[in-house]
């Protein structure tokens, strides 16, 4: 018999079951549930009420027709857990009442019953988790969710409705473990024939998209906006609207795949698996490289499944719920997209079932972070002037925390000639301690190099960079930023000690430049610094491998501001990513939080251009100094959805300085590379984001792609005029960019990936490793003498010839 065929369950019928649930509710065995000495009437009273509250279901579970229990599914963030726990989409919360039976017992019928009731509530479309807290006194039924899968999480204060406050025991239990508990397989989740068959087109759609936009397919046109392409007996054919830098919008419902059968064509299915294989060869896959990019393919599937199954409309991220911390999580949670250049964005290879619910980011699930004790003849720290390992400690932990963790220690090392004073403590991701710490550096913790030392107190939510972590128990900590041994988009998401050792010097630097500019001063940006850093060396495993090797990134941590301590009354976040984001119904965030603002669209885009864009510019024209100013390395700060400022982050590993017009500090040589400038601004800005931005405002009919680029240029052009008189040299060099140039070259980011998933990029010299493949035009070049607002048009005398790309 399986798991949930003894039972059967329909919904609570009122008033036809007052009777047996008054019988239920009010039997000494209920004592727990809180309803002793009501009456037949309060308790129908309190179940209609519940019958009232949205997603939850209030169940009688039948045998052989006969009503046995009940059991209620609910909404966990809509009951008294709101505010307790970290709430993440998939999240039921589960209560069950099993009365006294009227015969002899039944060994086991309870566990079986709570079995069954799991895998019916994971049967629920949406359903990851399943959240009990019963009463801290009830050990009985404490020891049956343990022995159903259930593992408890920690002692919870919750307020009933009557104003009363129970102590329960907070417990989680996810899909594998249930399915260890009971040994049989859970149905359910989010792979779904028919969410995975939209997956494929959705998927499918953005492959031919960007495909054609890096010149490797060559689509022909069918009339109106019909396109196919084809190779031997494969043709794909598909609607699209062509946009502005080579941009392809594929409409995904449009799809359609024919396989050639004789003189005729006969319709297949729609499969990016397949026709990645059919078009391998013009895609430049090697036999070595397809199988893998077919694995990070599925990996993006998979993603795009569990992503379909807890969308929330853009409407609802724009009304940005809860407190500012809340909102900003949710809105990190709910990106569909990813990387929107990359067709295999959610790769991840190395992330398993029960390991994606737990730490992708589109879960939302928030995880207690590891700590591990490092010897310091191992392992360094540093930090930005005014921070030492100390004071960062002490706004990290709570001293409760940090006695306990010193303890932990302590304890460990008794028997040992180590104390703990010799030892500096790093938190770890749980991911990268389970499957690469615990093995891999197993000699370095028998030897007490390392010691293990649990996990944290508070909770922490992993942003879209996976690896990347907000703290959601004290949002004013900073981030933590760990290293993560899986591949994901083109690298191993690893952490160097050689790189960890200068970010806070970078970081240092750049704030101090920042600081004392006189233009940046005056502008609404503001760096989010890595204040702190910590690398540990593994001497056996650095005397093995060559600089970049992956054994060499395993641990190491990094500590960045949080956003939270520089806001005002009013304001909001969300990461510039969100301005790409269209939720399930095709709306638009950025769309929604124009409408919001009340602000008119110009208006709005210039704000965000001045905020964004204008000091990139500045970066480049005084101190050739670049930025990776994508949408996730960007917080927007906003005020009735309108943008006020913005925060750059991601700062140690990605700035550069691409001149030696500049002094650096020795200690950060690093960062001068070589390069041309102007394509940060061309590559990363235009072509990586404002390519798809600007479309998805045209469609959502608020401003022609024509009168968008207007405004960029206008923008570009007062900063310009500003500095004309006020500083000459800056506008002369401001002209020697060519932003406004007939065309540049089209840097490749998926011909990088598809050449080289592990290591797209030598990070010590990017530009060196780019793939070009010919021009784009720019769609400045004819918005020079049209940019609104202008007393004269800026003819491009001054634009000089860009570099021939490599």
């Amino acid at each position: 018999m399986s798991a949930t065929a003894e039972f059967t369950f329909r919904p609570l019928q009122l008033p036809d079951d007052t009777a047996l649930l008054h019988r239920w509710v009010t039997d000494p065995k209920a004592a727990f549930w809180g309803m002793q000495g009501l009456t037949h009437y309060q308790v129908e009273v309190e179940y209609r009420r519940l019958q009232t509250i949205p997603d939850c279901r209030v169940l009688v579970a039948t045998r052989d027709s006969e009503p046995c229990f009940l059991t209620e599914l609910y909404e966990p963030s809509s009951s008294p857990l709101a505010g307790i726990y970290e709430h993440a989409p998939g999240d039921i919360g589960m209560h069950l009442l099993v009365p006294s039976p009227s015969a002899a017992p039944e060994p086991g019928f309870t566990l079986r019953a709570i079995t069954a009731v799991m895998f019916y509530a994971f049967a629920l479309p949406g359903t990851e988790r399943i959240v009990v807290e019963p009463d801290i006194r009830n050990k009985a039924i404490q020891a049956l969710n343990a022995r159903a899968g259930f593992i408890p999480a920690r002692p919870v204060e919750l307020k009933e409705p009557d104003g009363s406050v129970k102590s329960a025991m907070l417990s989680f239990c996810t899909r594998d473990d249930l399915e260890r508990a009971s040994g049989a397989a859970v149905p359910g989740g989010h792979l779904e024939p028919n969410r995975w068959r939209r997956a494929h087109r959705q998927l499918l759609a953005k492959a031919l998209g960007e495909f054609s936009h890096e010149r490797l397919l060559h689509p022909v046109a069918l009339g109106g906006e019909r396109f196919y392409v084809q190779k031997d007996a494969h043709r794909y054919e598909f609607t699209a609207r062509c946009y502005r830098l080579d941009h392809w919008r594929v409409d995904p419902t449009t799809l359609a795949h024919f396989v050639r059968d004789g003189e005729g064509w006969t319709s297949a299915s729609v499969d990016v698996l397949d026709f990645l294989t059919h078009f391998a060869s013009d895609l430049t896959l090697q036999p070595e490289q397809l199988p893998t990019y077919l694995e990070e393919v599925s990996s993006t599937l998979a993603s795009h499944c569990f992503k379909q199954l807890h969308a929330l409309s853009s409407e609802q991220l724009a009304s940005f719920t809860g407190t500012v911390a809340e909102s900003f999580q949710r809105i990190e949670a709910a990106m569909t997209e990813g990387h929107p250049c990359f067709v295999a964005n959610s790769g991840r290879i190395g992330v398993g079932r029960s390991d994606y619910v737990r730490f992708a980011p589109e879960a939302g699930s928030a995880q207690r972070l590891g700590w591990v004790a490092a010897h310091r003849s191992c392992a360094h720290f540093n930090a930005v002037d005014g921070i030492d390992y100390e004071s960062l400690l002490s706004g990290e932990l709570s001293r409760g925390e940090r006695l306990r963790l010193e303890r932990l220690l302590q304890d460990r090392l008794a028997g040992s000639p180590g104390r703990p004073d010799e030892y500096l403590l790093i938190p770890v991701h749980p991911w990268q301690w389970e499957n690469r710490l615990s093995t891999t550096f197993a000699n370095d913790l028998a030897r007490l190099n390392l010691v293990w030392l649990g996990y944290s107190a508070d909770l922490y939510q992993p942003q879209q960079s996976i690896r990347t972590f907000f703290n959601v128990s004290a949002p004013q900590r900073h981030y933590v930023k760990t290293a993560m041994s899986i591949v994901n988009m083109g690298f191993m998401r690893g952490l160097s000690a050689d790189y960890m050792a200068v970010t806070p010097a970078i970081n240092q630097w750049l704030h101090t430049l920042f600081r004392e500019d006189s233009f940046l001063r005056e502008q609404p940006v503001q760096l989010l610094r890595e204040v702190a850093a910590i690398g540990y060396r593994n001497q056996q495993f650095e005397a093995a491998t060559q600089n970049g090797a992956d054994q060499r990134k395993m641990l190491a941590a990094l500590w960045r501001e949080s956003p939270m301590n520089s806001l005002e009354p009013g304001q909001h976040l969300a990461t510039m990513a969100s301005l790409l984001h269209v939720d399930d119904t095709g709306h638009s965030f950025a769309a929604e939080l124009i409408r919001r603002s009340g602000v008119p669209v110009r208006q709005w885009l210039s704000g965000y251009f001045d905020a964004y864009l204008v000091p990139l510019v500045h970066c480049l024209v005084a101190y050739d100094l670049v930025f990776m100013p994508h949408g996730e390395n960007i917080i927007l700060v906003l005020r009735d959805g309108a943008v006020e400022k913005v925060f750059l982050k991601d700062l140690g590993e990605e700035i550069a300085v691409l001149s030696d017009r500049v002094e650096l500090p020795g200690e950060i040589r690093r960062v001068r590379t070589g390069g041309d400038p102007v394509l940060a601004t061309f590559t990363d800005v235009f072509d990586s984001f404002f390519r798809f931005l600007a479309p998805l405002l045209q469609e959502a009919g608020l401003i022609d792609e024509t009168e968008f680029w207007a405004l960029v240029a206008d923008r570009l052009l007062h900063y310009r005029q500003r500095h004309q008189h006020r500083n000459p040299e800056w506008a002369r060099r401001f002209d020697e960019l060519g932003l406004f140039s007939e065309s540049f070259p089209l840097s490749c980011l998926n011909r990088l990936q598809l050449r080289n998933h592990r290591h797209m990029l030598d990070l010590a010299d990017q530009s060196g490793g780019l793939l070009y493949a010919g021009d784009l035009e720019n769609p400045l070049a004819r918005q020079c003498s049209m940019a609104p607002g202008r007393d004269g048009p800026y003819d491009g005398r001054h634009r000089r010839a860009l570099r021939s790309a490599p």
